[in-house]
């Protein structure tokens, strides 16, 4: 597949919940929210957006902190936590005069997803999570097994973190690329040129620190990540589907879903990784396309 760039899609900003936010939009049919994870913005779903334009309005925002969103205070954390970003995303559909929407996340917003669905449920036709990130699944990514891979969870909480990281080009393109190729199941995934695009976004101003700011709010060992609202059952119908290859957020985790989900369907993709939406985009808008129906 040849790279289509971020210049080549349509942009857009809107003011919601005192932030700009940026977002591409492409196509019609019914609103399709594609929202992005760490480390990543928007792009990652360059691969899928055209083939979804046919089917639905496609709306792939940048987070708050991310891309070009804005970077609210980056030394308020509050302004970090992922239920203002849920809020984020509903108030960007009532900003584009959608009711409803087909809801698709991962990693971030994996919780992001799993947070709209409960408090807005009456905003979501159906969701997709790729890799979900449920209550509870902190014990095992922050246990002593796992810290291997959920290492930079902690070094995100240091202060002079994102001054090494951001400390020159080379530094930053080193540091994320090591991420888009240890959770791939091909390790050779991201080619030259769109690791130059990665790099190009992670080397704006904020970005670099307004994405270790997620961490800091959400993941640290003090956070408070989840409501009592996230804490119950939902019954939006769900397609969930997991790249066996993904080293942070291993399949073998999947069990905590059923606590979580009573209407929902599960596909484990043998030869994907954590970046499905990348990795298999052809996977992903079909199993997109069928929630549709």
């Amino acid at each position: 597949m040849a790279v289509k760039r971020p210049e080549e899609f349509t942009h857009h900003e809107a003011k919601v919940n005192g932030v700009n936010i940026h977002y591409v939009m492409e196509g019609s049919g019914p609103p399709l929210v594609i929202m992005h994870g760490w480390p990543g913005f928007w792009w990652e779903w360059y691969k899928c957006i055209d083939e979804l334009a046919k089917d639905f309005t496609v709306i792939a925002p940048d987070m708050r902190g991310f891309g070009d969103s804005e970077k609210p205070p980056l030394d308020d954390l509050s302004q970090y936590h992922l239920d203002r970003t849920t809020d984020d995303h509903a108030a960007l559909l009532e900003h584009l005069g959608h009711d409803q929407a087909y809801m698709v996340g991962h990693d971030y917003s994996a919780i992001v997803m799993h947070k709209f669905v409960r408090k807005y449920k009456d905003k979501t036709i159906k969701a997709m999570i790729i890799d979900p990130i449920p209550p509870d699944i902190e014990a095992r990514y922050l246990s002593v097994p796992h810290f291997p891979e959920s290492w930079y969870s902690q070094f995100h909480q240091l202060d002079m973190a994102v001054d090494v990281v951001s400390s020159s080009r080379e530094a930053t393109e080193i540091y994320f690329k090591h991420f888009l190729s240890h959770w791939s199941y091909n390790k050779d995934l991201v080619t030259p040129e769109e690791m130059e695009i990665y790099t190009d976004n992670f080397v704006k101003p904020g970005n670099v620190h307004g994405g270790f700011n997620y961490y800091r709010a959400n993941l640290s060992l003090t956070s408070a990540l989840w409501t009592p609202l996230d804490r119950t059952i939902t019954d939006v119908p769900h397609t969930i589907l997991w790249g066996m290859g993904d080293t942070v957020i291993p399949s073998v985790w999947s069990d905590l879903v059923a606590q979580w989900h009573n209407n929902y369907t599960i596909e484990y993709v043998p030869d994907g990784g954590h970046f499905l939406m990348f990795e298999k985009p052809d996977i992903v808008t079909d199993r997109i396309k069928r929630m549709k129906g």
